[in-house]
């Protein structure tokens, strides 16, 4: 018997994910797709989805789940109600769910999420935020150099130059530019390098460093006496 094979298809007609055993050959929408506002843009969607707490306006998917571990969300309860939480503030800000098999009307009706908070009359639901959004974990990778290093899910893939060019949905209203390319060179920040030199290596760096700063002032010493030396002596 294939064990794996039937514990796939369990998986598959157990309705785990959002989407039906149909649409397995195609890959789930990416989050910012399954909303629609009539008037609105995609990228007022994703706007709209960093303002109302999401970690990402992208499809992370389960491997991902860590990126919410960065932002304090560790156990699965609190990252599902925080999802629960950023939908009905979409809701409440007159967009509709398309695209998807399973809504969040259908989550709190679920007996696995029905007693979650996000699911209760009297939550707290947020309202968009352009401040929630700027500070997202997601706009704060694309925009922080220091912050990617420290939290992004691969910082090897950090770029300093990136930061200058951070996407739309990372920028303040009205702005067109990263504050940074904006600001003047001489009081621009510039970014930590994390070369790696052998100590052997810095010494020799160091020793040659002390030579060549020898040497010019040698020099510089010896056309000062030429220049004022007397005509008779030249």
């Amino acid at each position: 018997m294939n064990f794996p094979f039937y514990v796939a298809l369990l998986f598959l007609l157990n309705g785990c994910g959002q989407y039906s055993i149909r649409n397995i050959d195609k890959p789930p929408p990416e989050d910012y797709e399954t909303w629609k506002k009539p008037s609105n843009s995609q990228l007022d969607i994703k706007k709209a989805l960093l303002g109302c707490g999401a970690i990402a306006p992208s499809t992370l998917g389960w491997p991902y789940r860590k990126a919410y571990e960065k932002v304090g969300l560790i156990e699965q309860k609190e990252q599902f109600n925080h999802d629960f939480l950023v939908d009905r503030c979409m809701l409440n800000a007159d967009f509709l769910q398309q695209n998807i098999s399973w809504t969040l009307q259908d989550a709190c009706a679920d007996s696995r999420y029905r007693d979650y908070s996000a699911c209760h009359p009297d939550a707290i639901i947020p309202t968009p935020s352009v401040e929630r959004r700027l500070n997202s974990w997601y706009c704060k990778v694309k925009t922080d150099y220091d912050y990617c290093l420290k939290n992004a899910l691969a910082p090897q893939l950090c770029n300093p130059e990136k930061i200058k060019t951070p996407p739309a949905e990372c920028l303040a209203n009205g702005q067109t530019q990263s504050p940074i390319s904006q600001t003047n060179s001489s009081t621009q920040i510039k970014p930590r390098t994390n070369t790696y030199i052998p100590p052997d290596r810095m010494q020799q760096q160091t020793i040659q460093l002390q030579r060549d700063t020898q040497n010019q002032n040698n020099r510089q010493m010896n056309n000062m006496l030429k220049s004022t030396a007397p005509k008779i002596l030249r």
